[in-house]
């Protein structure tokens, strides 16, 4: 058995043989082929970042490590302070350092602080040179090599997604035609409870070609890269959840292969796999035992769901390998702990050779090349080690900053062209002679794949997920796939609504005039698959609910399932956020398209006080809250929640048990400012004609959904909800 991403990256990548060894790009997180490997010889042994062997010094520096493809080095990292902080795209000549362009964007709706950001690596795609980056809030982009935009997705407003404090964000994976990331989702229907989910979309249009939901339970955010692998003619997606468990999927369908659990947290490393083997670690509780960590080999073949017992070639508990993924030479694994302790483990028995001390804290994987190992620690050093089966040489020690202010590496290094490339959160180095580099890049299509002869065993509805206006049509394709996950075709089909009205018609569907959310159905013989279907009319929107039929919101809202619901107060109805103490109790709901702007979003709000504690609630307009904060009596415009300086605040008294109603204006002018105006007043007054609160923001969100907020610590109450084109 191969990797299937060896053999495709290295006809992609590779553009020369020498004596130097095999050239190639580094185009994702762990490099060409996933593993934190490099087939490249006579790579540097030493090197001070003084100057001698460093080709060159760059100020950009992040959390991310650096990914290379052709003369360039791509970085995802966060600038600005203040008003104008942002994440961005920046790319660098791999010869000289010095910045070609650069592509910022914003971040919104997201609770991840400014100096969490930027977590994820860019990847890019070998077949087109498009860079794609995920970002703290959710906004996944693909950006061509000239550094202009191709497209971008909201994940927040189209799924749901829920951005948490701690800032973990997967880097995207490009396969085949897919490019696939992860994230807590609470969206709409059937994807409508809360779920960490994997999404596949096109890489060359965003378009949604799958979802797939194998958890049943969240623990927390997760950062595990995946690998791709052939095993049994599958080709199959390993990778950890943020249920404790390592999943493998079917690359192109998002089907489930086999699960093994074996934490009661997240899990934040990456598998390497070796034949037929894959190796996993992780560095919380386990299930069987009080003692924290676990590395594990188990059968890469195998299906359903695995046991520490049947499925494991060997497992040994201790060895807290937590943020680090592993490498391996092919007889032994390396890991570094989340305490910077380098450990060697023999592959066949999962034996601990030798452990090496490193420094006190660690989350940056190492890389393996050249017979040297290079890694990078949180304390600011980085080493280049020789491992042998009876220990390891250090074969040189430096410190990132200085010893007094070290430069913490959170990120892989990269190697690429003869160089090695590491970032710090303060710069990126290029380790290596000062020579030219040599030229690495070409574009090659990868070989076309042969369809399958097998027999159907799934019916996939492309596009998965379309939002249309009354009127619109979309036209549906029923594509087969057989039990491996391999396409067959594209086929006729019997197609059929389900909870959606409009008309369907030879995968042709005609969407109704009113809003709602549903699914088409395809059937070809005894399969079949759904597409799902969101109908949303035009503005002007007005919501009382008074004439509302059952609890549940307008179907086609996100993020309201078992949290908001329609239901009787004060002689009328309206929406009910129950009281939450998990972790998704902050709620933002979304009820339209994320490319809607020049709006405005009102609506009548009120709180509960229990314990002398008030709930927060707010109106969202163009990716901007208008927010009234209970116990600290303020209210607030928040372009980034989580970045203080980003938003303008003023105190505000207002009462609990008290209707008040909230109106949020955002407005687009020139030179890529937006204007954010929010008023508040007790129901039942005139409307003040000043504004409670503006916002001039010179690096406006030009774009969003509109939306509601609610942060319940105990109930809280709105209605008349309004959404209308600027007047």
């Amino acid at each position: 058995m191969k990797p299937t991403r060896l053999a495709v990256t290295s006809c992609v990548t590779a553009v020369l043989l020498s004596g130097q060894g095999l050239l190639a790009d580094w185009p994702e997180w762990r490099g060409p082929r996933r593993d934190g490997t490099s087939t490249e010889k006579n790579l540097p042994a030493s090197w001070s970042p003084a100057g001698d062997n460093l080709a060159w010094k760059a100020p950009y520096g992040g959390r991310s490590g650096p990914v290379v493809f052709g003369d360039r080095v791509y970085l995802q990292t966060v600038v600005g302070t203040g008003d104008s902080v942002q994440e961005r795209l920046v790319a660098l000549d791999a010869n000289t350092g010095k910045l070609v362009w650069e592509q910022r964007f914003n971040v919104f709706h997201s609770d991840v602080p400014a100096h969490r950001g930027g977590w994820a690596s860019p990847s890019v795609d070998p077949a087109t040179g498009i860079i794609y980056t995920f970002g703290a809030g959710g906004l996944l982009t693909a950006t061509t090599p000239a550094g202009k935009p191709h497209w971008h997705r909201s994940l927040s407003e189209d799924y749901g997604l829920v951005s948490t404090h701690g800032g973990r964000t997967v880097s995207p994976i490009v396969e085949g035609n897919l490019v696939i990331v992860n994230a807590l989702c609470v969206g709409w229907g059937d994807l409508g409870r809360g779920g960490n989910r994997w999404f596949a979309f096109d890489k060359n249009t965003g378009a949604t070609v799958w979802v797939s939901s194998p958890q049943k339970k969240h623990y927390d955010t997760n950062m595990s890269p995946g690998i791709v692998t052939a095993v049994n003619g599958m080709n199959l997606l390993i990778v950890g959840g943020t249920d404790g468990t390592f999943h493998a999927r079917k690359v192109n369908t998002g089907e489930q292969v086999w699960e093994f659990e074996i934490s009661k947290r997240a899990i934040l490393t990456g598998a390497v796999v070796n034949g037929t083997t894959a190796f996993i670690t992780h560095s919380e509780e386990n299930l069987d035992t009080s003692e924290m960590g676990m590395l594990a080999a188990l059968d890469v073949g195998a299906n359903g769901t695995l046991t520490r017992d049947k499925d494991t070639k060997w497992f040994n508990h201790g060895f807290q390998g937590g943020f680090a993924s592993p490498v391996t030479d092919g007889e032994r694994l390396y890991i570094v702990d989340n305490g910077a302790i380098l450990g060697a483990f023999d592959l066949k028995d999962g034996r601990k050779a030798w452990e090496k001390i490193l420094g006190t804290i660690q989350k940056s994987s190492p890389v393996l090349a050249d017979g040297k190992l290079y890694i990078g620690t949180e304390n600011g050093k980085f080493f280049i080690l020789k491992p042998s089966a009876t220990g390891v040489e250090v074969l040189d020690e430096d410190w990132l900053g200085s010893q007094e202010t070290p430069e913490p590496v959170y990120g892989a290094p990269a190697v690429s062209g003869g160089r090695v490339f590491v970032t710090s959160a303060e710069a990126t180095y290029a380790i290596g002679k000062t020579a030219p580099r040599a030229k690495t890049g070409t574009l090659v299509k990868p070989a076309a794949v042969a369809p399958s002869t097998e027999a159907p065993a799934l019916v996939q509805v492309s596009p998965y997920e379309v939002m249309l206006s009354p009127g619109e049509k979309a036209t549906f394709k029923a594509r087969l796939f057989d039990a491996k996950g391999n396409f067959i075709r594209e086929d006729k089909a019997g197609w059929a609504l389900d909870q959606l009205g409009g008309s369907l018609a030879d995968g042709v569907y005609t969407a109704s005039a009113q809003s709602e959310g549903g699914y088409i159905k395809a059937t070809v013989g005894a399969l079949t698959g759904q597409a799902r279907v969101r109908v949303v009319p035009p503005l002007p929107w007005s919501f009382d609910f008074d004439t509302w039929t059952g609890e549940a919101p307008p179907k086609h809202w996100t993020n309201t399932t078992g949290k908001v619901f329609v239901r009787d107060f004060d002689g009328s109805k309206g929406l009910t956020r129950v009281p939450d103490a998990t972790p998704q109790r902050r709620t933002r709901v979304f009820m339209g398209p994320s490319t809607w702007s020049n709006y405005t979003v009102e609506a009548d709000v009120r709180v509960t006080e229990k314990r002398r504690t008030m709930s927060d609630v707010g109106v969202i307009a163009q990716r901007y809250g208008l927010v009234l904060f209970g116990n600290s009596q303020k209210i607030e415009l928040q372009p980034w929640q989580a970045v203080p300086g980003r938003s303008a605040a003023v105190p505000f008294a207002w009462k609990p048990d008290t209707w008040y109603r909230m109106k949020l204006q955002v407005q687009n002018e020139a030179g890529g400012v937006t204007v954010a105006r929010g008023k508040v007043w007790p129901r039942g007054e005139a409307e003040p004609a000043a504004w409670t609160i503006e916002k001039k923001d010179v690096i406006g969100h030009r774009e969003g959904a509109p939306g509601l907020y609610f942060d319940p610590a105990n109930e809280i109450y709105m209605d008349n909800v309004k959404v209308g084109a600027n007047q």
